[in-house]
Order: structure tokens, then sequence, then C-alpha cells
């Protein structure tokens, strides 16, 4: 299978891609296929050979999510079937801020009803949580109990069955 990547290049702590069209099992930087392009990131220089990489995409190659975005920054036609990873989230202050903004209602009285009613659900949760856990401790005294109660009986017969021998 074809893979279009981008295959470093360049000098050292200054790097250059080529966007190159190889085979997915060969290093990234190994044997090529062909080359579709380059990038320098310093610059933000992009080329793509349009013709060549529309070509490959149609007969199967698939390109790496760093192409892909590649692709989108020149504004060339992504594949349908294409989907972008992205591997950055929203930092934690902003998912809570937007999390915060969708469940806050516009009056007031309603925001005070709103947590009133959270505030029983919570305290509910709380109870249910209390007596499973109540409930699993007198589950695990039993089960204790029972093991003993088999130990000591198995302890007794191996008793009775030495002094039979």
């Amino acid at each position: 299978m074809l893979v279009i990547r981008l295959a470093r290049g360049g000098r050292k702590k200054y790097p250059v891609y080529r966007i190159v069209a190889a085979d997915k099992r060969r290093a990234a930087t190994g044997k090529f296929v062909a080359v579709l392009g380059t990038y320098n990131p310093h610059t933000k220089e992009l080329s793509f050979k349009k013709d060549e990489l529309n070509q490959y995409v149609a007969n199967g190659a698939q390109p790496s999510d760093a192409v892909l975005r590649l692709m989108r920054k020149d504004g060339l036609e992504l594949p349908k079937w294409a989907a972008i990873v992205d591997k950055h989230r929203k930092p934690k202050k902003e998912q809570e801020e937007t999390e915060e903004k969708a469940e806050t209602p516009a009056e007031g009285e309603a925001s005070a009803e709103v947590a009133a009613e959270a505030a029983d659900a919570k305290a509910e949760v709380a109870e249910e949580t209390h007596n499973i856990d109540n409930a699993e401790a007198a589950e695990a005294k039993d089960d204790a109990a029972v093991t003993e109660a088999v130990a000591d009986a198995a302890a007794e017969a191996a008793k009775a069955e030495k002094p039979a021998e």
C-alpha cells in the first residue's frame, strides 16, 4: 500500500521536508516512489505537484495526517474519506468555560432552581453509593464467613482421616 507522507531532510536542527509517495513498509526516510512536493516549516514555503498528488490519492494512496493538514492549508481538495485527527485538545479551562456557558440558564430564579435540583440529585447519589458500599461490605463479610467455614470443615475432615489410617 502506498502512503503519502513527509520525509525529513535538511541539516541538523533545521528540517526541510519532501512530500513523498512511498511503500508503507519502508522507513520514513527510505526509498520512495515519487516526490510530490516540498515543505519548509521555517519559511512556511509549501509546494505540491497537484496533478500527481491527486492521481496517487485517486488510486488509493493514503495521505498522513500531516500531509492532509498541509493539503488543507494549501487549499487542495481533500478526499471524502479522509479525516484529520486533531492531536491537540483545548486547555482544561476553556473546556470548563464552554461547558458552564452551555449549562447556565439565563434567569436568576431558574438557576437557583436548577442548583437546588442538582444538589438533591447529588445527595441521592451519595446516599445510594453509601448503601451500595454497606451492601458490598456485608457481602464480603458473608463470603469471608463461608470461606472460613469451608476451611474449618476441610481441616476437620483431614484430622478425621489421619487417625483412621
